[in-house]
């Protein structure tokens, strides 16, 4: 973490007016050590990735620290030959092509000029304002669908696990959550990127995810603010994590 530290002041030092940059990266080590301590104080040993893009999370994860298995879902298909080829190199990492969701059924993905803004739903005009042709629609994909429920018994193995859940699908969160309510009874943290403004039309704001996770026995544990908007600061998204506290690990998680 120190040595991020260093990197992290290299960068910022040399923009030291670009009030943009540092307020969207100061909180990248924070987030990262909440991470960190979550899979080891949780005894984290399954890891699933959801939005895994080029696999930046598990790998941020390896980086940390965890050596435990992890199962990366994604759907967009020009990233899973490099994904296959991590996973194969790693050993402990296995690879999901389809995106995750509420049920089991079929979508068009938005291929967004700069990939990581890919998804399943149209742009909003804050997100236009703040990443402007960063997030123009290039081409859609067809890609399937399942709930983590479906994929549970491959994904686990069919033994008991310690999981910690990590959505970021662009604004799809909450209907990745609510397929997913037998993977949440052996969630013990979850980390979910969620938005102050949206910047997908029609997409739940992070109150309303941690509303939803709140009810289904999760205690927020960290909002490490990612994103901000040019002209004022305003926040845009962040990464946030929850616990699941011990007295509420053992009790069943309502369906949605």
């Amino acid at each position: 973490m120190l040595v991020e530290l260093r990197a992290l002041q290299d960068i910022l030092r040399l923009a030291p007016q670009d009030y943009l940059r540092w307020s969207d990266s100061l909180a990248i080590p924070a987030s990262h050590a909440c991470l960190r301590h979550l899979l080891r104080i949780k005894q984290i040993d399954l890891l699933i990735d959801v939005g895994a893009n080029r696999g930046q999370f598990a790998r941020l994860a390896r980086q940390v620290g965890y050596t435990g298995e992890i199962a990366s879902v994604e759907p967009l298909s020009r990233y899973h030959p490099d994904l296959r080829a991590a996973a194969a190199a790693d050993g402990r990492w296995r690879i999901f092509p389809m995106a995750a969701g509420s049920e089991n059924t079929a979508r068009d993905l938005n291929v967004a000029a700069n990939d990581v803004f890919s998804s399943l739903y149209p742009i909003s005009e804050a997100g236009r304002a703040r990443f402007g042709a960063q997030m123009a629609v290039g081409s859609v994909e067809r890609v399937q669908v399942r709930t983590l429920d479906s994929l549970w018994p491959e994904i686990s193995g069919g033994t008991p696990r310690r999981v910690l859940l990590k959505t970021d699908t662009q604004g799809h969160d909450l209907e990745v959550l609510g397929g997913a309510t037998q993977v949440l009874g052996s969630t013990h943290a979850l980390m979910t990127e969620a938005s102050i403004q949206n910047i997908y039309a029609g997409t739940p704001r992070f109150f309303e995810v941690a509303t939803w996770l709140e009810s289904r026995g999760f205690a927020l544990s960290g909002v490490f603010p990612m994103s901000h908007r040019a002209e004022d600061l305003a926040l845009i998204e962040v990464d946030a994590f929850f616990t699941r506290p011990l007295s509420a690990a053992a009790s069943p998680v309502p369906t949605v």
